[in-house]
């Protein structure tokens, strides 16, 4: 790493370390990402290329880092990819005619599964939700073939990765990006999971009236399993200057009484029993939360709130002291815009985020594809966050303190299931195993989780 590069880590990490440690920075942080579809469009390069090798957005990846400043790795990927679900024959991530991964609103569990879901949420996964996602893993619909399915698929996955991870550490070490800092953990809403690919956002809509006690039933069911795949790995050793994040998509689409009744109560106490272990929660507000800010408040101090459409004044007012705001800038002001303008709307944008600290920058939404993005007004907008968005008393404390101790671990029962397999269940299997093969016995049956778990969001 080249000496600029060295302290430009030094000054990004600082900054980024003093939001999290309730102290006005030196300036704003910029936090920014381009997705690959954005990427390529850029380049002019074939998107549908860019999944299978990855190096193609080196180049045009190089040289945006050269041009656009931020305070993070500029590259932002594909939360899918055909290398994944062409592979597994998937139904709900597929490829559109431009490149593009979509996910259509498809469901793997109907309304009188309820009981079955609630009995062992992770042999549900595993029995019903899979099959009926990917074709290729289905016993009946591609016999043979479907036990070859997830180990080709591993193995491109692997091999696609190994690039894709060579040309971001040479991002960081080339631009000095900060380690360490930020998003570490995965996490999803339990009502938000149950929406997304399992009842459909139409059909949990429709389960809410009509099944009511049995929805609310199931999100206590799964629980424990959503606790463990959101939960840090050692809470002995928690770190706050990392977060578990989670994207909330249905709390908007319901009424209030539906969201406080039914939404809410198990994420709240998915994110309290995390915080009383002293973990930080990350979440983007997806589309507007303005009515609801008032629960946003109540949520453990110090977590970090990205927003969409919301009002900034409104939620800089409701929440700007207790926790940590981000993103929200209308990403159309880049398309929208003349350079001026985009300038103008940036700096009428810092003056209400900015006073206080509390606040990284970003924008409302991420670009789908190149024409979401002027790429010089993209650079005006950050150069403008990096001059103008400056504070005059750097270290100055700010915000509300986070103190574990506000918060008490509700009684959540250990995560079973006929699938996962404790180290007792394993010796009595294979009586024979030593001692010094528990920690890598018990990591597998995490992956395993964790793998089958993510293939349904």
């Amino acid at each position: 790493m080249s000496e600029t590069a060295t302290v430009l880590r030094q000054e990004r990490e600082e900054n980024l370390r003093n939001i999290y440690d309730n102290k006005i920075p030196k300036r704003v942080p910029i936090s920014m990402y381009l997705s690959n579809a954005v990427v390529a469009g850029y380049a002019g390069v074939d998107l549908k290329a860019t999944y299978w090798n990855p190096s193609l957005l080196k180049k045009p990846l190089l040289e945006l880092s050269e041009r656009i400043p931020s305070d993070t790795s500029l590259y932002g990927g594909s939360v899918y990819t055909p290398v994944s679900s062409q592979t597994l024959r998937s139904i709900n991530k597929v490829m559109s005619s431009t490149g593009y991964m979509q996910h259509p609103n498809t469901r793997c569990m109907e309304a009188d599964e309820y009981d079955e879901l609630i009995a062992d949420p992770y042999a549900f996964i595993i029995e019903k939700c899979i099959p009926r996602l990917y074709k290729g893993l289905n016993a009946e619909s591609n016999p043979g073939k479907n036990i070859l399915a997830l180990t080709q698929e591993n193995q491109l996955k692997m091999a696609v990765g190994r690039e894709e991870m060579e040309i971001m550490q040479e991002l960081d070490e080339r631009f000095g990006y900060p380690n360490g800092i930020g998003p570490t953990g995965f996490g999803r809403a339990p009502m938000d999971w149950l929406a997304d690919q399992l009842r459909s956002f139409s059909e949990v809509c429709i389960d809410v009236k009509r099944c009511r006690s049995k929805l609310i039933e199931a999100l206590d069911a799964i629980y424990p399993l959503l606790y463990k795949i959101g939960v840090c790995a050692d809470p002995e050793n928690v770190s706050r200057y990392h977060s578990t994040d989670f994207q909330l998509h249905m709390a908007t689409y319901l009424n209030e009484k539906d969201f406080a009744e039914v939404w809410l109560p198990s994420w709240k106490r998915q994110v309290e029993d995390y915080a009383s272990l002293g973990m930080r929660t990350g979440a983007f507000l997806e589309h507007d939360w303005g009515r609801l800010l008032d629960y946003v408040y109540e949520l453990p101090t110090g977590s970090i709130f990205s927003f969409e459409y919301t009002d900034a004044k409104l939620i800089k007012e409701k929440l700007g002291k207790k926790h940590i705001l981000s993103g929200g800038f209308p990403l159309q002001h880049l398309t929208k815009c003349t350079k001026t303008e985009a300038i103008r709307k940036t700096k009428e944008w810092l003056d209400i985020m900015a006073p206080g600290g509390q606040y990284i920058f970003g924008f409302d939404k991420g670009a789908m594809t190149h024409h979401d993005v002027n790429i010089e007004n993209l650079i005006a907008v950050c150069e403008t966050v990096r001059d103008y968005g400056v504070y005059d008393n750097p270290g100055t404390p700010t915000g509300e303190i986070f103190n574990k101790s506000d918060y008490k671990h509700s009684n959540s029962p250990v995560f079973t299931s006929k699938y996962y397999r404790s180290w007792e269940d394993y010796i009595r299997e294979f009586p024979y195993t030593p001692e010094e093969a528990r920690p890598l016995i018990a990591q597998s049956e995490d992956s395993l989780l964790f793998l089958m778990f993510v293939m349904t969001c």
